[in-house]
């Protein structure tokens, strides 16, 4: 039974090894997902995101009352007046048994330079204090506002910037997967490529052996299979290195084993219709965010120098403190016990001369707005160009993908007539060498236009300003 139990928990460990050994499948839905959660890139966005947000409640700030506490406990040593030295010390020479009113004037006189001697004399003196100080914003002629409306404005701004970034990221992870499936397809035709050569080859050598065949068609065979076998090489790489690609990209490690799955995620692109040019531009001129940003940044960078001139208006404030204090003094007489003090009222502060350093900031900042507004006429431009260059490539790939079909077809018919008729003597060994490379290039030719024919729909979905794949981590932003 021990026995039983113990190749049974072997059995479990070897297949969970096997399991984790074996390669994912993802499709490009996934890949895109990855992507747009996992890579460095968004990474670096999302903090961007998070900066604009504190920025709002930076300038919240602004606008609620500050309060602060203080308290302090001090240690003075020093006296409080200089020693005297013209103290006079006249005796009365009146005799008797009665104060004279001299007698009394000396008494007092006396009695006050001792006291002022105290005073002269260094002393040690604890003051302790405490207090509360408060001020609220009341009226700021708009600068406390309008920076609130900015900083809102701003945050807009990147937040509209953010989603065209991730749609970007979106068409850079087709792109990144596309190049892997047609690094790892060309693979394949290379592998396929090499094994007729192999057969051409063995089938050649037999019939020279036989005494039937030709040494140069021998010899040509041969430096095409070394060349083949090279290029095979050369496209293992290619697709490790796409595979590493695309790893990056997705936030994994590099050499995490993956297979690429077609048959997942493209159905919605292949069905994307094609758009009218008015509608597919009035469509990306409404919706594309980066536009709605750069508009954004205008409005923001306007109310900035509004700011800058109110500057120049006052600002009412309420302020108020309160406070306790306490001194404990070697001199008993300066000795106080805790006393309450407090101060409210409203303050006023008005920049009158500043040099025209806040009129210069204000013509800066309004400066920086038509520059935006000239972009944003540019930018509108240039998308319309970017529409029109899509949709063109729309029907381009279309066409393509079509002729890519036939020409496989015939590439394919043509390579083993001409096989059937080498091989049953009355072809040409030329022949057969020009359509086995023209199948190559039919091949690679039909994978290059599938994936011409799907990036043209993803690159107008872009260019409209859609994403290709939506989940809810984009729309929470």
């Amino acid at each position: 039974m021990k026995k039983q139990i113990k190749s049974a928990v072997i059995l479990c460990f070897i297949c969970l090894f096997a399991m984790q050994a074996l390669p994912e499948t993802i499709g490009l839905e996934q890949v895109i997902r990855e992507a747009c959660i996992n890579s460095d890139s968004v990474k670096m966005m999302n903090e961007t995101v998070k900066k604009s947000a504190q920025s709002v409640r930076e300038q919240w700030a602004a606008a609620l009352p500050k309060l602060s506490a203080s308290a302090s406990a001090l240690e003075n040593y020093g006296s409080l007046f200089s020693s005297s030295s013209g103290s006079s010390s006249s005796s009365s020479s009146h005799s008797g048994s009665y104060a004279t009113k001299d007698d009394v004037k000396n008494a007092i006189q006396e009695t006050v330079n001792g006291i002022f001697s105290q005073l002269s004399d260094p002393q040690t003196s604890t003051i302790y204090s405490t207090g509360l100080s408060f001020s609220q914003p009341i009226y700021t002629f708009g600068k406390v506002g309008t920076a609130l409306k900015v900083a809102k404005q701003y945050d807009k701004a990147v937040k509209c910037t953010y989603q065209r970034n991730m749609q970007n990221i979106q068409l850079q992870a087709f792109d990144a997967f596309f190049r892997a499936l047609i690094a790892e397809k060309t693979g394949l035709i290379s592998e396929r490529t090499l094994a007729r050569k192999k057969e051409l080859n063995g089938y050649l050598e037999r019939n020279f052996n036989l005494g039937s065949g030709s040494k140069a068609q021998v010899l040509s065979t041969r430096a095409d299979l070394a060349g083949q076998s090279a290029y095979l090489l050369i496209a293992k790489r290619d697709a490790l290195t796409a595979k590493m690609t695309l790893n990056m990209l997705m936030g994994r490690s590099l050499t995490d084993p993956v297979t690429l799955d077609t048959a997942i995620g493209l159905d919605g692109l292949i069905d994307f219709p094609i758009p009218r040019i008015e509608d597919a531009l009035n469509f990306a001129l409404t919706q594309r965010t980066d536009l709605k940003s750069m508009k954004l940044m205008a409005e923001s960078n306007n109310d900035g120098a509004k700011i800058y001139k109110a500057m120049y208006l006052p600002s009412i404030a309420a302020i108020g403190s309160l406070g306790y204090s306490k001194m404990k003094s070697d001199i008993a007489m300066m000795d106080m016990g805790w006393n309450l003090s407090w101060t409210a009222g409203l303050a006023v502060s008005w920049t009158l001369f500043d040099g025209f350093s806040n009129s210069a900031k204000a013509a800066q900042y309004k400066s920086d707005a038509n520059k935006l507004e000239i972009a944003y006429k540019s930018i509108t431009e240039m998308v319309e160009i970017e529409i029109r260059s899509a949709l063109a490539e729309c029907c381009a790939a279309d066409s393509n993908s079509s002729a890519s079909q036939a020409m496989l077809s015939a590439a394919q018919e043509s390579y083993d007539l001409t096989n059937s008729n080498f091989r049953q003597g009355s072809g040409q060994f030329a022949d057969l060498q020009l359509s086995d490379e023209t199948l190559r290039q039919a091949e690679l030719g039909l994978i290059n236009a599938k994936y011409r024919l799907l990036r043209s729909r993803a690159a107008l979905m872009v260019a409209m300003g859609k994403d290709i794949v939506t989940f809810d981590s984009q729309t929470d932003k």
